[in-house]
This record gives structure tokens, sequence and C-alpha cells, in this order.
């Protein structure tokens, strides 16, 4: 249990790191040494752990996903006015810094939205006002959207907030979200 907690801490110091190093430069341009100067930590101590750098930024979004793939099985959050819904905002909010990281990443926007699309696909029946397809995309989109705001908003929104935007999202039509006046 010792090791696993000390390749957290380890793992917990170069995600605060890199997340530090994000905020001046791209992630193609920090290198191993750069960020295990920034997260207090010798290289020798990063390469044990991991093979490169792509290989520290692939854990960290396998092991995002994967909780991600618990949480929407476990709790079979309906992407409509699922109740489990908050659990997924926390679970992100948990992991903000994380979540900036990869979601600079198109390989890990396209696994989280092939996750959440599935998802919707699956544990989702469909109005037949439009056809399904559309609705499904819908969905994804608005949703993929919402998180993607709130995870690079300079002050996060708490996870309330945030899932009160969401669940108003499905439930006003985008008529009612747009103020216009009538004459």
């Amino acid at each position: 249990m010792l090791i696993y907690e000390d390749k957290r801490k380890t793992k917990d110091k170069l995600i605060f790191a890199l997340y530090e190093l994000t905020k001046i430069k791209s992630l193609d341009k920090i290198s191993v040494s750069e960020l295990t100067i920034k997260a207090g930590l010798n290289r020798g101590t990063f390469y044990l752990n991991y093979d490169d750098f792509n290989d520290f930024i692939i854990s960290v979004e396998r092991e995002l996903l994967a909780e991600l793939d618990k949480l929407l099985i476990s709790d079979l959050v309906a992407c409509g006015l699922g109740k489990g819904i908050p659990k997924i905002f926390e679970f992100i909010f948990n992991h903000m810094q994380s979540f900036k990281i990869v979601s600079l990443d198109d390989v890990f926007l396209k696994q989280f939205e092939k996750l959440i699309s599935d998802f919707i696909q699956t544990n989702n029946e469909f109005n037949i006002t439009i056809p399904q397809k559309y609705a499904q995309t819908l969905l994804l989109n608005s949703t993929i959207s919402i998180i993607k705001i709130w995870v690079f908003e300079q002050y996060p929104r708490s996870v309330e907030e945030i899932t009160d935007i969401y669940y108003k999202t499905r439930t006003l039509s985008p008529i009612e979200l747009v103020m216009h006046e009538t004459n």
C-alpha cells in the first residue's frame, strides 16, 4: 500500500507541476527535466514510474477515462436529467488540473467524447420528434461543450452551479435560453 501511496504522491506532484507549466508553455514544449524540477523530483523518480513524457500523459488520460467510465456505469447517469450527473461533475471538479491538461490533447478529447457518446446511445431512449442521431448529437455536443467551458474558466464554478446550468440546458429550449424583444 505504501508503494501505491508514494506513486500517487509522485503523480500528483507531476500533475500539479505540469498544470503550472502549461500556464506558460504548450504541452509539446515541456521537457521531463522542466517537469521534474518544477515538481521537486529527480528525473530518476520520473523514469521509475513512466517510460517518457508521453507515457505520463497517457497514464493520466487512462486513469481519468477509466474512473469516468466506472461512474457512468455505476450510477447509470441518464444524459437528460440523470441524478448521477453531479457525481460526474464532482469527479471532474476534484481532478480539474488533470482535466485542464488532458483537454489540450485531441486524442483524449476524442476518447472522452466516445465514452459519453457510447453512454448516450446505450442508456437513453429518445423521443421521435427529431431523428435519433440528431438528438444524440445534441446531447453529446452540449454536454462536452459545457464541460470544456467549465474546465477552462479562470475560476471554475462550483459543482452545484454547473449542475444547475446543465439541468437548465436540458429543460429549456434554445429559444428560452436567448432573451429577445418582440415588437
